[in-house]
């Protein structure tokens, strides 16, 4: 659970602050997609794609993944975000995420490839 709460908090320090930048989000938006695309990144990135295939893949999926959801969400909430805009969210998630996976290696047990 730690895992998952540090994951929200990275998220939310990045997300927030750019959505609200780069869109029409409101702050309760911004918040709820951040921890929605959180909850989804950690349990398909960190459960199943990070321990099948390794921090290069996860890290990918979680910043196309961000991509696609931000711009769902903001497509259907009106958000006004261009790609370029979700370029720039998807790739500060990646580069996070990536640190955010190292971190995962020194909590756990086991040693990812």
């Amino acid at each position: 659970m730690s895992k998952l709460l540090v994951k929200l908090v990275l998220n939310a320090l990045f997300t927030v602050p750019l959505l609200l930048y780069f869109s029409n989000a409101t702050l309760f938006q911004a918040l709820m997609a951040s921890g929605s695309l959180s909850i989804l990144a950690f349990f398909l990135g960190d459960q199943w794609i990070l321990d099948e295939f390794g921090n290069g893949a996860a890290t990918l999926a979680d910043g196309l993944l961000a991509a696609l959801f931000l711009w769902a969400v903001g497509t259907a909430y009106y958000w006004g975000l261009s790609w370029p805009e979700l370029a720039v969210i998807a790739v500060v998630t990646a580069v996070v995420e990536f640190g955010y996976h190292l971190l995962l290696r020194r909590w756990d047990v086991r040693w990812y490839s």
